[in-house]
């Protein structure tokens, strides 16, 4: 019987999940995954909203209570029932041909939930090896795109780009704060945690798989036969598009209260979104910039920004210890200006 191995990607949002539950998913169907590596589908999981799974009902392990469904494309499943999926996941794990096999989930934690350890002894109690992983993005950029992501949602009543007081408007709490998140999982006596870059403009779909692919493996991820590599998974859009959306959504707060004439500006919305998106996906990984028509934050936006996540330089050095050296994180950190 191989030993149990799992390796969670912890997220948070807005730092390539998706792209990487569309390469799993598409990775399984097509059976390219290692033999030893089980990618969590199908009768293994909870059935998805489409064709990408990822993983978020470990995060309702969190919610004994009961959770709201604030827009999940997917029912909220309770505790106990989660518990048994990671069980029957855990024991497929363990019939694996080799000596170890690894199962992978794609979870975007709460930032902000309590009792982060419950999910931990879950973890701990039914696999042999725990790894969480934790993707490290610039806040800037990360919350511009979770910005630019609540224009595009018609149900959110994000209606302007300030993006410094959506960083701060969460219970005083900083938004993608990672001195938190990382003393939050310290504290729960994690014992593989592995911090990840992610990089803005890179030109290949594959880089983000690759990155955690490698953590999973030990190698770069094998190849789907299709174009995956040079299409974006969640494309911003221009700063004149995402403008109309905005004023349409004002329009709508001011219309609600009819309904023949709600339907019709919902209708532009999507017409006008879709469009756009389009044009943008097709365009494949271009760099943005002002000049193109993108949304930039101006340099002293930028710095102020900065300022409110202190010393997340240092205490990133300190987490990486002899890694934050490598070629790699030395350029993370020198690209944003940690």
């Amino acid at each position: 019987m191989a030993t149990t191995r799992v390796v969670v990607h912890v997220g948070p949002v807005k730092t390539g999940t998706t792209a990487l539950g569309a390469y799993f998913s598409a990775a399984h169907a097509a059976r390219i995954l290692p033999p030893d590596v089980i990618y969590p589908v199908g009768d293994l999981w909870f059935p998805a909203s489409g064709e990408i799974t990822k993983h978020p009902q470990l995060a309702d392990f969190l919610y004994p209570e009961g959770r709201h469904n604030s827009g999940r494309k997917t029912p909220i499943q309770t505790p106990d029932s989660v518990a048994r999926k990671v069980r029957d996941v855990a024991a497929h794990v363990a019939k694996l041909p080799g000596s170890r096999g690894t199962a992978v989930f794609i979870c975007e934690m709460p930032e902000d939930r309590p009792h982060l350890e419950l999910l931990l002894d879950l973890l701990i109690s039914t696999f042999d090896e725990v790894v969480l992983v934790l993707a490290v993005r610039s806040p800037v950029e990360a919350g511009q795109s979770l910005l630019v992501h609540k224009i595009k949602e018609w149900r959110s009543d994000q209606v302007d780009f300030d993006l410094l007081g959506m960083l701060t408007t969460n219970e005083g709490l900083l938004s993608f704060d990672y001195r938190r998140l990382i003393s939050r999982l310290h504290n729960v006596a994690i014992k593989q945690l592995v911090l990840m870059p992610y990089f803005e403009e890179e030109s290949d779909g594959y880089a983000v798989v690759d990155r955690f692919m490698r953590v999973v493996t030990g190698d770069a991820a094998i190849r789907l036969e299709d174009d995956f590599g040079t299409r974006r998974i969640h494309p911003s859009l221009p700063l004149s598009s995402l403008k109309r959306l905005v004023t349409l959504k004002k329009l709508k707060s001011r219309l609600e209260v009819f309904p023949f004439f709600s339907s019709i500006i919902h209708s532009l919305f999507r017409r006008i979104l879709t469009a756009d998106r389009d044009k943008v996906m097709r365009a494949g990984f271009n760099t943005r910039s002002s000049e193109s028509g993108d949304w930039i934050v101006p340099a002293d936006e930028r710095a102020r920004i900065l300022e409110l996540y202190g010393n997340l330089g240092e205490v990133l050095r300190k987490e990486l210890g002899t890694q934050s050296t490598q070629a790699e994180w030395r350029s993370w950190f020198k690209a944003t200006g940690f």
